[in-house]
C-alpha cells in the first residue's frame, strides 16, 4: 500500500481479530494515490476521541450514504462523501468496524486527519483497512465527522486464498441510465442474500437532458448536453449515487466494479497510430488534447466514487499508464474472478464509421475485424488474463467481460442482410479466437463469462471454433464448447431492442408490426445463432450467480423500472444450472410473460 502514513491514526481496537496473509487480488500490489486514498495504519490515540452516541445517521452530512469495495481476506476499502455544508476543515473523519449493526463488538476504529479530506477530491473519503479485519466475514462500518454519524454499511471480506468455501453468491448488474428508468432492481438486490455486487459497467451515462420520468432529468454544471469536464462527471456520480435504492444496495453489499464506455463517453477507443483516445460521439471528437483531458477527468471521477482496488497514477506520462483497472479477486479455491477493462486499451472499431461501431454493419465490409494487430484488452492485459485463467487452481473461473463475447448474426429488413455489432467482441475476432482457443488447449474447465452492455438477457455456449456458427450449422458441436456466457440485462437503460432499429422507431407490440417486437427479435437471434440458448430484450433487471463446488446457478430477474417503488414487479425470467466438469446448460425455471409490468 502506498499511503499508510503519518496523518492517519487508529484507536481502541477491542477484541481485535486480524486475519493473516495477503489477499490474492491483482497481478501486482495496488497503487493507492496519496492525494485520493488515505489508508489507515495501526497507531493508537486516546480512548474517547470520538463520541459515537450521536442519535441516528445524518443524511445531510453524508448525502450519498456509504459503500465498500476492494475486498481482501483481511479488509476492504470503505467509502463515503461529506457534503460541502457539513465538511469541517479542522475535524478528522473517524471510522469504525464491528461484528454487528449496533457495534457491541468493535474490531477496528481509526481516523483520517482533516487535511486528507478536501474539496480537491470532492470531499470523498476512502479508507483502506486491508490487514485490519477478520477474513471471510460480514462486518458493519460507520463514519463520523464533526459531530455527525453516517449511515451504517455492511462489508464482506474474502476467504483466505487456500480456504474452501461452500458457496459464493454474486449479484451481477450493468447499464443504469438515470434518465431512462428507476432503480427498484437495486432495492431487491439490497435484500438479496448475496456476498458481493459485480458491476459490469455503465454506472453513469454522460448525458444531460429531460426525462419523461418524474425526477430523472439531468442538468450538468457546464450547461452542456454531454460531459465537458471533471465537475460534470462528479455531478453525474452524485446524481446517480443519490438514488435511494442504489444507496441501499451499496450499503449492504461490497462492490466489485469494472467499467464500460459511458463512464467516460459512448463508443470510446484508443487510437494506437496517433496515441490518443478516440470517439466520434462527442462535440469535441476532433480535438485530441480535449479528449485526453476529458478521459483523465472521467478516470479521476470514477476513481473517487468507486471503492475499487485498482492501480491509479495520475502523474504517469501517458493516459494508458495512468489507470490499470484489471485485477483478479479470488474466493478461496472455489472461484477466480478476473476483472478486465475492455475500453481504455481497445483498438479503433473495424470499418470505422462504415461498420457503424455500436450500430450494425454488414460483413464483409470490415475484414480488419480479424486483424491480429488489433486488440480489445491491450496486449499486456490479455497476457495477464490468460495467465490468470490458466494458472488458477480455483474450481470456477468467471470473467467479468463487459461486452458480448459470443458472435451474434442478425438479419432484419426486407433485404435480409446480416448485421454484426463491431463494438462487441465481433469486432475483435482474432483476439477472441486466441483467448477461447487457449482455454480449450490448456483444458481450462468450468469457465463462464459475465457480460453486460447490450441491455438484454442472453445465455449462450462459448466455442473454441466458431466455424459452425459462420457456416450456419444448426447444431453446435459438443467438442467445441469451452464455457458459457451469461449476459445480465440493464438495470434501467433502454431495452436492447432499441439498438436494432432506426432512431425514432418504437419497439412495442401495440404497433401491430411483426418486425419491431421483442418476440420477433428473439426469434431471429435464436434462428441465426444456434449457440444461443436464451435471449430476451424486453425487460430490465439483474442476475444472481451462485457458485458451489458442484454447480454454477444463474438466476436472472425482470424488474419493472418504470415505477420508483420498492414493490415494483419482479419475477424470475430464467434459471440455469451448469454442473461442474461439463459445459451443459440445464434450465431449471422459465417465465416468458411476467405479470404486473408497466407497458414500455
Amino acid at each position: 500500500m502506498a499511503d499508510k502514513q503519518d496523518d492517519v491514526n487508529v484507536t481502541n481496537r477491542r477484541n481485535f481479530m486480524k486475519a493473516a496473509g495477503a489477499a490474492a487480488v491483482g497481478a501486482s500490489a495496488p497503487l493507492l494515490d496519496a492525494d485520493i486514498v488515505r489508508g489507515v495504519s495501526a497507531e493508537s490515540v486516546e480512548e474517547g476521541a470520538v463520541d459515537w452516541t450521536t442519535d441516528g445517521a445524518d443524511a445531510d452530512a453524508f448525502p450519498l450514504s456509504v459503500a465498500s469495495g476492494g475486498p481482501t481476506d483481511s479488509g476492504a476499502i470503505l467509502w463515503t462523501k461529506l457534503s460541502e455544508g457539513a465538511h469541517s476543515d479542522s475535524d478528522p473523519v473517524y471510522v469504525r468496524v464491528g461484528t454487528d449493526e449496533s457495534f457491541s463488538e468493535t474490531v477496528y476504529e481509526g481516523k483520517v486527519e482533516a487535511d486528507s479530506v478536501t474539496a480537491d477530491h470532492d470531499r470523498v473519503v476512502k479508507v483502506d483497512v486491508d490487514g485490519e479485519l477478520p477474513g471471510d466475514s460480514h462486518l458493519y462500518f460507520q463514519f463520523h465527522h464533526a459531530g455527525a454519524n453516517s449511515q451504517v454499511g455492511r462489508c464482506r471480506t474474502l476467504p483466505a486464498p487456500d480456504a474452501s468455501p461452500d458457496s459464493v453468491r454474486l449479484a451481477v448488474v450493468t447499464c443504469q441510465s438515470y434518465q431512462s428508468g428507476y432503480y427498484p432492481a437495486y432495492g431487491y438486490i439490497a435484500e438479496e442474500d448475496v456476498d458481493y455486487i459485480v458491476h459490469l459497467g455503465d454506472q453513469i451515462y454522460e448525458y444531460a437532458g429531460d426525462s419523461e420520468l418524474e425526477g430523472r432529468s439531468v442538468e450538468l454544471p457546464s450547461g452542456k448536453d454531454v460531459v465537458w469536464n471533471l465537475e460534470d462527471y462528479r455531478h453525474l456520480w452524485q446524481t446517480y449515487r443519490g438514488d435511494e435504492f442504489f444507496q441501499q444496495a451499496l450499503a449492504n453489499h461490497t462492490l466489485i466494479p469494472t467499467w464500460d464506455d459511458h463512464e467516460i463517453i459512448n463508443n470510446r477507443y484508443w487510437d494506437y497510430e496517433n496515441q490518443n483516445p478516440w470517439t466520434d460521439d462527442h462535440p469535441k471528437s476532433d480535438d485530441p488534447e480535449f479528449l485526453t483531458k476529458l478521459f483523465e477527468a472521467g478516470i479521476q471521477a470514477w476513481w473517487e466514487y468507486n471503492p475499487a482496488r485498482v492501480q491509479y497514477d495520475p502523474e504517469a506520462d501517458t493516459l494508458l499508464d495512468q489507470f490499470h483497472l484489471w485485477h483478479s479477486v479470488r474466493f478461496g479455491d472455489l472461484l477466480e474472478l478476473p476483472v478486465t477493462d475492455e475500453r481504455l486499451f481497445s483498438s479503433l472499431p473495424p470499418g470505422g464509421d462504415d461498420a457503424g461501431q455500436r450500430q450494425w454493419g454488414t460483413p464483409p465490409n470490415a475484414p480488419e475485424a480479424d486483424d491480429g494487430d488489433r486488440t480489445r484488452l491491450g496486449f499486456e492485459q490479455r497476457k495477464w488474463l490468460l495467465e490468470t485463467l490458466k494458472s488458477t487452481d480455483a474450481t470456477w473461473k468467471a470473467w467479468t467481460n463487459e461486452v458480448a463475447l459470443s458472435p451474434l448474426w442478425l438479419a432484419f429488413g426486407d433485404d435480409s442482410q446480416f448485421g454484426r455489432n463491431y463494438d462487441a467482441w465481433d469486432g475483435y475476432q482474432h483476439e477472441r479466437r486466441e483467448i477461447l482457443g487457449q482455454l480449450s488447449h490448456f483444458d481450462v474447465n468450468n469457465f463462464v463469462a459475465f457480460t453486460g452492455d447490450m441491455h438484454t438477457y442472453m445465455v449462450s455456449n462459448l466455442l473454441n471454433d466458431w466455424e459452425s456458427v459462420e457456416n450456419r450449422t444448426p447444431v453446435v458441436p459438443e467438442e467445441e464448447k469451452v464455457g458459457v456466457e451469461l449476459m445480465t440485462p440493464a438495470i434501467s437503460s433502454n431495452s436492447g431492442t432499441s439498438d436494432f432499429w432506426s432512431v425514432g422507431e418504437q419497439i412495442a407490440e401495440e404497433q401491430g408490426s411483426d418486425d419491431l417486437t421483442n418476440e420477433r427479435m428473439t426469434e431471429v437471434v435464436l434462428e441465426e445463432n444456434p449457440h444461443v440458448e436464451f435471449f430476451n430484450a424486453k425487460y430490465n433487471g439483474y442476475s444472481v450467480a451462485e457458485f458451489t463446488p458442484d454447480h454454477c446457478t444463474w438466476t436472472t430477474y425482470a424488474v419493472d423500472d418504470l415505477v420508483d417503488d420498492a414493490d415494483a414487479a419482479c419475477d424470475v425470467l430464467r434459471k440455469y444450472r451448469v454442473p461442474a466438469g461439463s459445459v451443459e446448460l440445464e434450465q431449471l425455471e422459465a417465465t416468458d410473460s411476467p405479470e404486473g409490468f408497466s407497458e414500455k
